[in-house]
């Protein structure tokens, strides 16, 4: 009896009671029960997008290639949102790629995926202090000028003659607002400025190739050069800065000779191309940048700027007067404004203005209203400009003034010069801290603008993405010159 009990107690008291082993082959099995499980799920999913995609293509193949492009930028969008602003500054320069019939075009599809991918990136994850919800602690002025600008673009519906016009105005001025936090959010270590600028040269130069393969043929009256979307005045101001940049890098001592010598071509070859949309306005631009370049260039680069400056004009003079086309020659060289229609249309804007200082004829009803203000005192040579088809200003101030008013005038140039100013501040810090790379690309920004803002005067392209995400560079590089954004990264 006392030995059976005995051989019922283990034999170390203090012993922890022992447990049945499982066997290798049982875990195994649960394992791969487990993983199997989820390989099944994923596997099923996999299955059900190729089964869904391949409907789609029987019924619609481009609406299956769309839709397959589009899921797969979604994704790099949400999960980089840098990279989302690289690629969408690419698509920018593509306002004509082909999508479904009626739907928007692709530059607005990767915007809208831009935004969600923002919107990712602020709600799911922890960013640096140039997190963009400290884009309004940072630059309060900024934002109450581009609230005040989109309240006063809302308030113009009450008095546009066509509110439908008005309403799409103000969706496009707040979508290319949009791009302020976005960039904020995205440019946060240097590398970045050089990636956006190469991706800006990059679209410049596609814009231009994707217009020399669709130019019209010898013998047509319209050989200028125009991009993917892009008419010639419009291709060529994006070229005028696409040129400047180029030439920015180029003279970037950080970078090898090989990627400067490619800089330099890419600087060279962007005014080439300007110079075929015949664009007097973008020489222009181009003009105010070599005229500006001596002044901005800083400390140490002003009479390398000033001699590279005046090889430029040498360079652009003699192929004018000896290996232009004729037709190139004729209308950069020769006034033919009166037969352009621009001045007729700046006329009916400034009785626009004239009649409506203060509040203007609603945001987007420039063409809606302009036939109003044809039968004045004052020659109109080009009417058909204004009655069969309206077009805009050709001039994005006197746009902005015409349709918005003194007020609304005010609030967009507050936000130029805001974001000039943010440029130079930049180039200043970064110089204080011993930067010269940063420095010199601040600088090159500016330049660049004002290359864009001259250019501009003779286009009427105030909701170009291009304008708005450039201006947006110059808070993300004053914040990133900051002390506190500079330990963060």
């Amino acid at each position: 009896m006392r030995d059976a009990l005995r051989s019922t107690l283990p034999k170390d008291p203090m012993a922890a009671p022992t447990v049945e082993p499982v066997s290798i082959g049982a875990r195994r099995m649960s394992l791969h029960s487990l993983y199997g499980g989820r390989a099944l799920a994923r596997y099923v999913g996999i299955a059900g997008l190729a089964v869904f995609f391949g409907v789609v293509a029987g019924l619609d193949p481009i609406l299956a290639i769309a839709l397959i492009a589009g899921l797969a930028v979604l994704s790099l969008l949400v999960a980089d949102v840098t990279a989302g602003v690289m690629v969408f500054t690419i698509v920018a320069f593509l306002e004509s790629l082909p999508t479904v019939t009626g739907a928007p075009s692709a530059a607005k599809i990767v915007g809208l995926f831009l935004v969600v991918g923002w919107l990712g990136t602020v709600a799911f994850r922890r960013l640096d202090s140039g997190s963009s919800l400290d884009l309004l602690a940072r630059f309060p002025g900024l934002v109450w000028i581009l609230g005040l600008f989109l309240a006063w673009v809302l308030f113009s519906l009450l008095w546009a003659e066509d509110v439908a016009v008005a309403r799409v105005t103000f969706f496009r001025y707040a979508l290319n607002f949009a791009l302020f936090p976005i960039v904020f959010t995205a440019i946060r270590e240097p590398r970045h400025v050089s990636w956006l600028y190469t991706v800006f040269i990059a679209g410049g130069l596609l814009g231009g190739f994707i217009g020399l393969q669709t130019a019209s043929p010898p013998g047509v009256e319209e050989q200028r050069l125009g991009g993917a979307g892009l008419n010639p005045n419009e291709l060529g101001a994006l070229l005028a800065v696409a040129a400047v940049l180029a030439a920015c890098l180029a003279f970037s001592r950080s970078s090898s000779t090989g990627a400067r010598a490619i800089a330099l071509a890419a600087a060279s070859l962007s005014t080439l191309l300007l110079i075929m949309t015949e664009s007097r306005g973008a020489l222009l631009g181009l003009a105010a940048a070599v005229v500006v370049t001596p002044l901005a260039a800083g400390k140490g680069r002003r009479a390398a700027a000033l001699a590279v400056a005046v090889t430029a004009v040498l360079c652009v003079g003699v192929w004018l007067s000896t290996g232009a086309p004729e037709q190139t020659r004729e209308r950069l060289t020769h006034d033919t404004s009166s037969g352009t229609g621009r001045v007729d249309l700046w006329t009916v804007g400034l009785r626009m203005v004239e009649d409506k200082p203060f509040t203007g004829v609603g945001a987007g009803n420039f063409p809606v209203s302009s036939i109003h203000y044809l039968l004045r005192p004052g020659t109109i040579v080009r009417d058909e400009f204004i009655v069969d088809h309206p077009k805009v200003t050709h001039n994005i101030y006197l746009q902005v003034l015409s349709e918005l008013g003194v007020v609304g005038l005010a609030l967009f140039l507050a936000l130029i010069l805001t974001c000039l100013g943010c440029t130079l501040r930049a180039a200043r810090a970064f110089r204080a801290r011993g930067d010269p790379t940063m420095e010199l690309l601040s600088r090159g920004l500016f330049i660049a603008l004002v290359a864009l803002l001259v250019a501009d005067f003779f286009s009427s392209a105030v909701y170009s993405k291009q304008l708005y995400l450039l201006l947006a560079m110059g808070p993300a590089l004053l914040s990133m010159a900051s002390p506190s954004r500079s330990s963060a990264a």
